[in-house]
């Protein structure tokens, strides 16, 4: 596997890494040969036959993980004035570090075929197989119904390749509605160039 995977693998099954005394050379037994697998050892985070909502929904579930475990993305949101105890969860923030890939089938299995399928029909996975909003902060868009039906990615990097696009959308016709809550709750809205602008608004009582 990748050292990118190694390092996923390692953290997911919480492996100690803490060195232990070698055993005598007169009773040491003999290196293993080590057998290789397409099995996936990472716990697959969708299954082939859920909706796209279903999926996108799991998708934000993975990004609002990783972002929790990531930070320089927790960092980001602090230059930003984005600090609130309750705003990751409300708004199911996400970041995406380039490992949801880990956690599909693989592609020589039908269910990793067909979900990767999926994933590039939505825009979360490019044709090449990369990561849509790689090095993002994730906001997922949701439907009146509560379900991800969009999302939006914000680079948080600095030293990107001119003419990066800092700000992106999965592609295809806009839905959804950021924030539908407030609609509800409030008889005046205050409308922003951006998602991170309408978060810096909530962090700010608004």
């Amino acid at each position: 596997v990748s050292f990118r995977h190694a390092v996923e693998l390692l953290r997911n099954d919480h492996f100690s890494l803490a060195a232990s005394e070698p055993a005598p050379a007169s009773v040491a037994s003999p290196s293993p040969v080590p057998k290789r697998t397409t099995v996936k050892k990472l716990e697959v985070f969708a299954q082939a036959d859920e909706s796209d909502e279903a999926v996108l929904g799991r998708v934000a579930d993975y990004y609002q993980e990783t972002l929790s475990k990531t930070p320089e993305a927790l960092g980001y949101l602090r230059e930003r004035g984005l600090v609130h105890d309750e705003l990751i969860e409300r708004f199911r923030l996400g970041y995406s570090d380039r490992t949801l890939g880990y956690r599909l089938p693989d592609r020589n299995r039908k269910a990793g075929d067909v979900l990767r399928g999926q994933l590039q029909r939505l825009g979360v996975l490019r044709e090449s197989g990369h990561e849509h909003f790689r090095g993002s902060l994730v906001i997922p868009i949701l439907s009146e119904a509560g379900e991800v039906v969009g999302m939006y990615g914000r680079k948080i990097r600095k030293d990107l390749r001119s003419g990066t696009p800092m700000h992106l959308y999965l592609p295809g016709p806009h839905r959804g509605v950021f924030n539908v809550g407030a609609l509800a709750e409030s008889r005046e809205v205050i409308l922003c160039e951006s998602l991170i602008d309408a978060l810096t608004f909530w962090c700010a009582g608004f």
